[in-house]
């Protein structure tokens, strides 16, 4: 009984000691050095971010109405971001940070660890593809439909490993144009992929997109780590057209003709970056 006792005062003085550190801390350290380290690792990318950051009402960060741009303009706006460590998974050795932010009506969340062997834990949706400029200010297109993801990431010798898995409910676009060369326009898309992680290279492994006339099915290697967005892109999108589709947008296939792979196939190579990707 008395070793009991002393267990639960030692466990009850550590959670106290824990908690009034992180608060002291909390309270101390200002948030100056934060915004000028992500302006460090966005600089080389030609990226930034604003406005800057503050503290939230629990231990944490917080921006509000946040957008990260590049000199082609907005690339990804948030309502609210915030950012805080999982003060409980401490007290089993795991240190956990968890990010949620709130994009018009949808929502993404994952909690990252950064050690033990669960790694990641993502989840998303309701977000609206209208409400990421990434599609007007890069791609030249109108683009919409419900992101939904959700997937988790192991840790092992070898780095991450895991699957993330993805749809977009009611998807639409027109005008999108890679480089010199633009893609049909489609609505009404069913869709939906997977992205797989090994070694923490991450690949997708197939998005397929299935409308009204029209089959395409995008995959390829994808960008990780903090210069993602400049790293090359190795992607192909396979176009499988049906006559009377083709026929409604021949301008835009006889553009694309050069990637004819087969009768009523085409395999158009993306390459470029995630901030300029092109067809080549």
């Amino acid at each position: 009984m008395m070793n009991k006792r002393v267990l639960m005062r030692a466990t009850t003085i550590l959670l106290a000691t824990g908690i009034l550190f992180t608060g002291f801390v909390y309270l101390f350290f200002p948030t100056k050095p934060v915004d000028d380290a992500i302006g460090r690792l966005l600089e080389p990318q030609g990226l930034k971010i604003a406005p800057a950051v503050h503290k939230s009402i629990l231990p944490g960060l917080a921006w509000d109405d946040l957008l990260l741009s590049s000199p082609q303009g907005g690339l990804v706006h948030c309502d609210r971001l915030t950012v805080r460590p999982l003060l409980l998974r401490l007290l089993t050795g795991q240190a956990t940070i968890s990010t949620a932010a709130d994009i018009g009506v949808g929502h993404l969340n994952f909690d990252y660890s950064l050690n033990g062997k669960d790694a990641l834990e993502l989840s998303s949706d309701g977000i609206n593809l209208s409400e990421i400029p990434f599609f007007k200010n890069v791609l030249g297109a109108k683009a919409a439909g419900l992101i939904w993801c959700q997937g988790k990431l192991l840790r092992d010798k070898g780095g991450l490993s895991g699957d993330l898995k993805l749809e977009v409910r009611q998807l639409e676009f027109s005008g999108v144009k890679l480089g010199a060369f633009p893609l049909p326009d489609a609505g009404g898309l069913k869709t939906q992929g997977m992205i797989r992680v090994v070694n923490s290279r991450a690949r997708l492994e197939s998005f397929t997109l299935e409308g009204d006339g029209i089959y395409m099915r995008l995959s390829g290697d994808i960008p990780t780590g903090a210069n993602a967005g400049v790293l090359p892109l190795n992607m192909i999108l396979e176009i499988m057209p049906k006559p009377e589709f083709l026929e409604k947008q021949k301008l835009v296939f006889m553009l694309l003709a050069k990637f004819m792979a087969s009768p009523g196939v085409y395999k158009v190579p993306i390459r470029g970056t995630l901030l300029k990707p092109e067809i080549l």
